[in-house]
């Protein structure tokens, strides 16, 4: 930076504006001139611009003073937007990824910025400004946790996991600030020189860069707000705001002892390092005011403050810091510095106020700069000199220009962020995959990788974290998502040319396909949907043969009748269709070979009661045929299901409780023969007595009978 530059410098509070001029030389920093002029109304209110006139007219009064003062002529001005109008919000994506690929830096990147935009949007949604998410400017974002499948991690870099998840904390500035700035600028024949935040201006200052490796908290009290911003790691990561500052003080005061805001502010002021202060009330009354009596009449509203400021900083920084720094004119209110160090649970040594007189390498004279109370003025001037004096960098995204506020170093993923792109698929997602049952088996098919976001920075290749800098062209194209795998049907179903003859007649061997539980019938290079549910049969299955006949599927399901007979279980395996390859009776599983000769014939579809009383005879009773007892087996009656009378053609119903009745009335004497072994050499001519009278092969018997079997003449061989 070349000697003898000089900078304007304002900075537009909510009590005060200050002006000063100051120039780089040999050995530092001086301030050439300054200006101070305190409010007349209330133009600003918690560090928010409320009346452009009116502060415009304040801001000219300053700069043609200072005009005259040093006979120049001012033309640019470097301002700070005040902690007030900063917000924050939390933003938190979680994305399911490929679970074999490491996670690179990029990745990381590409889920902290969709993690900033969802904070955006739910602030521009909280805001109702739900249609225009570009409401806020992004001004900084820091990382609260990083998580894989679940787990809490420091870095997600080079780990490998489906399930990748991200939360930030995120400071956002209103455009409206930046438009009411420039306003009241342009009102008073001035350009934006520089453009910063106020607690970075005080930051630049309060705490250089040879101090920023400390975890160090600073907290600028001003009039209407409390601006925090906290430094760590040699960053400064985040920012927070109080709306509340001394006013809240000074009115307490004045409510008090009823006097006017100017002069509770003049107590307020008065009251550090003495016993007692002196003011005359609203009605003419001389008080004098002991300042540990104003310490009391302080303490609530104090208290209130502090709680809020140590709120702020315990929930950005997760930790109480290694010390606080206190500037504004707020920081000399009593009692303060120990209040927020006994809140944090610090030492009284680790919280103080930093004085402008005490900044090496910057002169001045003015003793309203002199204090906490300088520090941001001469912090908004300084700080212009050693960072670019652009407030905004312009930029072009994919041939659209775009405007960046200019907070320090910026990059390509702050730039895509403020374009309106939407990020929510920076990355190509994984090609969604398929999964389809095959005759009851699950197949799993993965998509294709999504890839990788294309991005250029001045036609040359760059990434996210790639500087960009003013009149970078930026080319970005959103990665593509990785296909759905392509699964046909042929790549399951691919056979050679074959023939079978079925009842005489040539049939070619294809598979019968059911897709869904609808036949299907089309070409076998058919595309697999997603969830569907196949089967077929094997090609040279006697099933697949009877079902390339027509056959009815129904016809080929064995069923299984489950029945009762004369209170017994039983089980009949039934199957309409019977089979024969190559004049063998053959199963529905079994392979034919080409060329076989198959045979079906369809029966009944469903079985008889005859099917189930074949084997069954009846019930035994006995007899005694010539002293010796024989069972002899009672012809069948009347027979029932389910207590209704059937016969044994009658369909046989599922769960049925067949009960037969018998006879042993219709019995016979031929009967017997059934289970009576005769000896081989028995010949001639036989008597048969029944009961004791003569009988014949068709006299009745029943239980008990006495039969007597006898041969004229026994001939033995």
């Amino acid at each position: 930076m070349q000697q003898g530059k000089k900078i304007f410098a304002l900075d537009i509070g909510t009590r005060k504006i200050v002006g000063l001029v100051m120039e780089k030389t040999t050995d530092g920093y001086a301030v050439l001139g300054s200006e101070m002029i305190e409010h007349k109304t209330r133009a600003m209110l918690d560090g928010q611009i409320h009346d452009v006139e009116a502060i415009a007219r304040t801001i000219k009064t300053i700069k043609n003073s200072l005009e005259k003062q040093l006979h120049m002529k001012l033309e640019m001005a470097a301002v700070a937007a005040a902690g007030r109008a900063l917000k924050t919000s939390e933003g938190m994506v979680k994305k399911r990824r490929n679970s074999l690929v490491e996670i690179e830096t990029q990745e990381i990147r590409a889920l902290e910025i969709e993690a900033v935009q969802d904070a955006q949007f739910k602030l521009a949604s909280e805001e109702k400004h739900i249609n225009d998410k570009n409401h806020y400017i992004c001004a900084g974002y820091s990382v609260v946790y990083y998580a894989l499948e679940g787990q809490k991690m420091s870095n997600l870099t080079g780990h490998v996991g489906m399930d990748a998840e991200v939360k930030i904390l995120a400071t956002f500035l209103p455009r409206v600030v930046v438009d009411s700035l420039f306003s009241a600028l342009k009102k008073s024949g001035l350009k934006v020189y520089s453009m910063t935040l106020e607690p970075i201006a005080a930051i630049s200052v309060a705490i250089p860069d040879t101090m920023r490796l400390l975890n160090l908290v600073l907290v600028d009290i001003g009039a209407g707000t409390s601006d925090i911003a906290i430094v760590k790691e040699n960053n400064v990561f985040a920012y927070a705001m109080v709306p509340c500052g001394g006013d809240k003080l000074t009115e307490a005061i004045s409510a008090r002892y009823l006097l006017d805001f100017n002069q509770a502010e003049q107590v307020k002021k008065n009251a550090s390092g003495l016993n007692e202060v002196q003011a005359t009330d609203i009605l003419g009354n001389k008080l004098k005011i002991k300042t540990e009596e104003l310490k009391e009449v302080l303490k609530p509203d104090l208290i209130a403050l502090i709680n809020n400021v140590a709120e702020q900083i315990l929930n950005l920084n997760k930790k109480a810091p290694d010390a606080v720094i206190c500037v504004g004119g707020g920081s000399l209110t009593p009692d303060l510095t120990k209040i927020l160090a006994d809140k944090l649970q610090l030492g009284a040594n680790r919280v103080g106020t930093k004085e402008a007189d005490s900044l090496n390498g910057i002169k001045f004279s003015a003793d309203y700069l002199s204090g906490p109370q300088g520090i941001t003025p001469l912090g908004i001037a300084y700080n212009s000199f050693t960072v670019p004096p652009l407030p905004f960098i312009r930029v072009s995204v994919n041939k659209r220009e775009i405007t960046l506020w200019n907070a320090g170093t910026l990059n390509v993923g702050l730039a895509l962020l403020n374009s309106g792109i939407a990020l929510s698929s920076l990355y190509g997602k994984p090609g969604l995959g398929k999964t389809f049952t095959l005759n009851g088996q699950i197949k799993v098919f993965k998509g294709g990788l999504g890839e990788a976001p294309v991005i250029k920075v001045n036609n040359k290749k760059a990434d996210l974290e790639t500087i960009v800098k003013d009149k970078d062209k930026i080319e970005f194209i959103q990665g593509q998502n990785g296909n759905e795998p392509l699964v046909k049907l042929s790549d399951f179903l691919n056979f050679d040319k074959r023939y079978v003859y079925v009842n005489g007649e040539k049939t070619e061997l294809k598979p019968v396909i059911y897709i869904n539980d609808q036949e299907y019938r089309g070409p076998l290079d058919t595309i697999i949907e997603d969830r569907a549910k196949i089967s077929f049969r094997d090609i040279d299955s006697v099933a697949n043969v009877l079902a390339l006949a027509n056959v009815p599927d129904a016809m080929l399901k064995q069923q299984n009748y489950q029945y009762t007979l004369e209170g017994q279980s039983f089980t009949l395996e039934w199957r309409p269709v019977k089979v024969l390859v190559n004049g063998r009776e053959a199963e529905l599983n079994q392979s034919v070979e080409a060329g076989a000769q198959v045979e079906y014939f369809v029966g009944q579809h469903a079985p008889r009661i005859k099917d189930i009383l074949k084997d069954y005879a009846g019930k035994d009773f006995f007899v005694l045929v010539n002293g010796e007892e024989v069972a002899v087996k009672a012809p069948r009656g009347q027979i029932r299901m389910n207590d209704k009378a059937v016969t044994e053609e009658d369909e046989l119903l599922p769960g049925a409780a067949i009960k037969v009745e018998h006879s042993e009335k219709e019995a016979i004497l031929s009967d017997i023969f059934q289970n009576l072994h005769l000896a081989p050499n028995l010949k001639g001519i036989i008597k048969i007595r029944v009961n004791g009278q003569e009988a014949g092969f068709t006299t009745p018997i029943n239980n008990n009978s006495k039969i007597e079997l006898t041969w004229d003449s026994l001939v033995k061989e």
